[in-house]
């Protein structure tokens, strides 16, 4: 990959904007771009926390396994968006996995090098500061979904968020592509796979989306909007 690619990808980051070229050049030099393929670990508990990754291209899944051994999604990730950012707040070991969900194109630098770039860049500092809030609030929000609401609201909050997150406006809708399996979407909203079959075909038969698996598309944007 050419440095004027790996640039080009830094440049298109919402957490750089404001950055000055002499800065980004630095990230150029510092960083490493790396392509992962789906189920690919990242990182696992324990291991050092000491790399901040942007994600580019593809999904990422960070989870916890809780006590009793079962894996809790906490968030899916997209192009745009970074991770690993909990050694920013003094965090020496991953307390989370990373797994590649859907091929992925990953930049990474070390913590102690980014953590330079913030100290001599303030703007850099309040974009983190910002992300790191916002990371935190969805988190809770997800959180709040498995513990206060029934299968079917699980299933149907985190499809629109997916859909909002991810998908494209359209003629006729929002389409998102690829989909996820039914067992991806069921580790992702703590339900039953059977579950998540019949609350999709619930809603094809409602007409309100269609999908296979290449695409998942909404054909009633005011349910996107729906609590």
């Amino acid at each position: 990959m050419s440095e004027k690619t790996k640039l080009w990808y830094l440049q298109n980051f919402n957490l750089f904007e404001g950055v000055k070229p002499d800065m980004m050049k630095m990230m150029e030099e510092k960083t490493h771009m790396t392509r992962s393929g789906k189920k690919e670990i990242i990182y696992f508990p324990e291991e050092p926390s000491d790399t901040i990754y942007f994600l580019k291209e593809g999904k990422i899944k960070i989870s916890r396994l809780t006590e009793d051994g079962r894996s809790m999604t906490l968030q899916l990730l997209g192009p745009g968006e970074i991770f690993g950012e909990s050694s920013l707040l003094g965090q020496e070991k991953h307390e989370n996995i990373a797994e590649v969900v859907e091929d992925a194109l990953i930049c990474s630098i070390s913590k102690d090098q980014f953590q330079e770039m913030m100290n001599e860049n303030p703007m850099l500092t309040r974009s983190v500061h910002k992300f790191i809030g916002f990371r935190l609030r969805k988190i809770e929000s997800h959180l709040e979904d498995l513990v206060f609401k029934n299968a079917r609201e699980r299933v149907e909050s985190f499809l629109k968020r997916y859909v909002r997150t991810f998908g494209k406006k359209m003629v006729d809708g929002w389409r998102v592509r690829p989909f996820l399996t039914h067992q991806e979407i069921a580790d992702l909203t703590a339900t039953a796979r059977q579950t998540v079959n019949t609350i999709l075909n619930d809603l094809v038969q409602a007409g309100t989306i269609s999908y296979s698996r290449r695409y998942f598309h909404v054909h009633d944007p005011g349910w996107l909007q729906e609590s």
